[in-house]
């Protein structure tokens, strides 16, 4: 039987007269990956910084393994783990220093050691000294999976996680999520690169004007598929 880990509930968005999210009713269950796909606007980066807490919806309610979002606060941070546009790396700390700022942040055991077997995995531990304004946005990406990687959250919300990887750290970046996904972890993806999200997936969720319109097997969905959605919309 499938466990609720994050349950939306009539949850609406406004800015203005402008509605983002409209009545969005979703569960998101434990040991689930989910593609999410729509074009620019429909509302995808809004719902995912909901889900992160990073923003209040204007109605509607959600929970967190069945306990209400601001009674849930404290265990819904430790569990989600974040990719975005974004790196949230401090550009005048080293690799190493960053990983052990968010390791202490999450209390993680054997620091030092994780450290080294978190670079080691992203193949950065030769830049480990080096600052992180020096990096290229490729090897910023792989810093930040690394961050990952060090403090093994449940519950990965990863928004264009493919962008600035080559080839090589894609392949990396696709172990990590395999593994993390077979030992029971819970992914949310928001990506273009349909191939790539749809390996991983076993649920696809397609957004348009604030809905969510499509939600159906990734089983049952090819990359054309995906494109024609988002050409039909």
């Amino acid at each position: 039987m499938k466990t609720p880990l994050i349950t939306l509930d009539k949850v609406s968005k406004r800015f203005g007269y402008r509605n983002v999210l409209q009545n969005i009713d979703l569960t998101i269950y434990s040991g689930e990956s989910t593609l999410l796909l729509g074009n620019n606007g429909a509302g995808k980066t809004t719902l995912l910084q909901i889900i992160c807490s990073l923003m209040r919806p204007s109605s509607g309610s959600i929970s967190f393994k069945g306990n209400n979002y601001k009674e849930a606060a404290h265990h819904l941070r430790k569990a989600i783990g974040n990719i975005s546009h974004e790196s949230r790396m401090y550009g005048d700390l080293t690799a190493f220093e960053n990983l052990k700022l968010f390791g202490n942040l999450y209390s993680v055991e054997n620091l030092p050691e994780q450290i080294e077997k978190a670079l080691d995995f992203v193949e950065l531990s030769y830049a480990k000294h080096l600052p992180v304004h020096t990096f290229s946005s490729g090897m910023t990406k792989r810093l930040t999976i690394a961050r990952l990687i060090l403090y093994k959250p449940e519950f990965l919300i990863l928004d264009e996680p493919y962008t600035g990887l080559d080839q090589h750290s894609v392949r990396l970046f696709q172990q990590y999520l395999k593994q993390h996904h077979q030992n029971g972890g819970t992914i949310l993806n928001v990506t273009h690169q349909f191939p790539l999200g749809l390996e991983l997936s076993n649920r696809v969720l397609v957004m348009h004007q604030s809905q969510i319109l499509h939600d159906v097997p990734a089983s049952q969905t090819s990359p054309e598929q995906c494109s024609l959605w988002l050409q039909q919309n």
